[in-house]
């Protein structure tokens, strides 16, 4: 009998290769037995029934007036195209997206997939208002476009810059130089370092590591090699962060680590673990043979005009933060104090309210006009529930009229018949869905773009409170691919 990978699978299925890990682990999937890492699964297997399409078809039936009018498609049907591509943790293996992980990307093949899909040209200006980690830049870069990016977090920003910067042989090999010669040095340092003035960072590190892992971040900031090289140092080194600390990103902040046995890590597992980083970077570095143009600002997308022409823009391929109150700012705290992008807790509050209004702790204190029918008889409905917070119905308006911006900006920018795809999720408060890829397609429309499809690509999952509220749905929302294309 002839077996397949769960790689294999995901592609004939058009699912994640995740999602077939998952059913086989459920043994939905039989004849399946795993090997190693991976599972084998028989190649005359059939794809069982999602019975989380079926719930949230259900639920969804509330908006059928524009599920049909805007085309949506589900990952069942026969039509879905990015389901396999959308799931980002396939990219974190790959050159400069292992860099760093970056919880909150999308893969490059589904940006290689759209732009193949939607452009008019072969070379043009690709934009990302929200660059986080670069994966639509770098795509944009290995097919021949000009990549222009907008990140207003200085880590993301950091970090896209980072990957995009055009580096030489020389600076290259100087790098490997820099890095060795910090890593066998980090020891003997006698100077004293400091840690950063977060209210965290004396429990960030066991006692064993601290010193060495710190002593490298000294070694990185007293070096006199070229800023280029010194910026590669830093991201290797701020990339070891969490793998290193006591604490990890979950939900919408940190959380300490939790082990069943006593988690030891020594200072040479710190060596290895930065010095692979290293070696990673350096062997991405001297393979890569990026062909594009790249430019990245560290300021908001909401006034993109002021860099960008009118009508110059090719496409637009973005993914914003979702409306589920995710304060970045807290997520990548550790980043932004130990990379130094911080150093007062002012700063952080400058950032929160220089970023979109997804999150609790920004500037609620703005009036707006609602722009969405949709979104305004939800804004209605939700009046009447009992929330956790009270401030999330102002949350959810500023968060729609911050998109709307965006996407007035982007049809400004676009030339005639360019693209806007748009990775996005919905969200749940109350017990109501909020189907943010409907309420951006109906203003979209309404501005003047033609929707040309909504994918459903992936279910996620809402919180445990909200599943409780949301039982036509069952505990699943949907993330989708909001594909608009400019009318001449």
């Amino acid at each position: 009998m002839e077996f397949l990978t769960t790689k294999e699978i995901s592609h004939i299925w058009n699912i994640s290769a995740r999602r077939v890990a998952i059913l086989c682990e459920d043994g939905r999937l039989t004849g399946a037995v795993k090997k190693g890492k991976t599972w084998l699964i028989p190649s005359n297997t059939k794809k069982p029934n999602d019975g989380r399409y079926k719930r949230m078809k259900a639920y969804y039936d509330k908006f059928v007036n524009l599920e049909d009018k805007y085309r949506v498609i589900y990952p069942e049907s026969a039509n879905a195209t990015y389901t396999s591509l959308l799931n980002y943790s396939d990219d974190l293996n790959k050159p400069f997206q292992r860099w760093y992980r970056y919880k909150e990307g999308f893969s490059i093949e589904l940006v290689e997939q759209l732009i193949r899909e939607y452009t008019k040209h072969k070379e043009g200006i690709i934009l990302d208002p929200f660059s986080g980690s670069g994966s639509t830049l770098l795509a944009a870069n290995d097919m021949g476009y000009s990549g222009v990016g907008f990140e207003v977090n200085p880590f993301s920003f950091f970090l896209s810059k980072c990957k995009l910067e055009k580096y030489t042989k020389e600076i290259i090999e100087l790098f490997k130089k820099e890095y060795e010669e910090i890593l066998n040095n980090a020891e003997e340092v006698d100077e004293e370092y400091v840690l950063p003035k977060l209210s965290i960072s004396e429990k960030v590190f066991a006692d064993e590591i601290e010193k060495y892992y710190m002593n490298v971040g000294k070694l990185i900031d007293n070096c006199k090699a070229d800023e280029k090289i010194i910026n590669l140092l830093k991201l290797g080194w701020l990339a070891c962060l969490e793998p290193l600390c006591n604490y990890r990103k979950a939900g919408n902040g940190l959380k300490i680590k939790k082990y069943v046995k006593p988690r030891v890590i020594t200072v040479d597992d710190a060596r290895v673990m930065l010095l692979e980083e290293y070696q990673n970077m350096y062997i991405d570095l001297l393979k890569s043979k990026s062909i594009g143009d790249a430019t990245i600002y560290n300021e908001t997308c909401l006034n993109m005009s002021k860099r960008i022409k009118p009508k110059s823009v090719e496409g637009i391929i973005f993914s914003p933060p979702y409306a589920n109150c995710f304060d970045y700012t807290e997520i990548y705290k550790l980043e932004l104090w130990f990379g130094k992008f911080v150093s007062e807790y002012a700063d952080l509050k400058k950032l929160r309210n220089a970023s979109l209004h997804s999150h609790l702790n920004g500037d609620l204190n703005i009036e707006v006009k609602a722009k969405s029918e949709t979104l305004a008889k939800l804004l209605i409905e939700l009046q009447e529930k009992e929330l956790w917070d009270k401030k999330i119905p102002k949350m959810l308006q500023l968060y729609y009229d911050d998109m709307f911006k965006v996407l007035d900006e982007s049809y400004a920018l676009l030339a005639d018949e360019g693209f806007c795809c748009i990775v996005v999720g919905n969200s749940a408060y109350g017990g109501i869905v909020f189907p943010a890829d409907l309420i951006l397609a109906e203003y979209a429309e309404k501005i003047g773009f033609n929707v040309d499809k909504i994918e459903v690509d992936r279910y996620i999952i809402t919180s445990s409170q909200q599943y409780e509220m949301t039982k036509e749905t069952g505990k699943y929302l949907r993330e989708s691919v909001v594909c608009l294309v400019k009318n001449k």
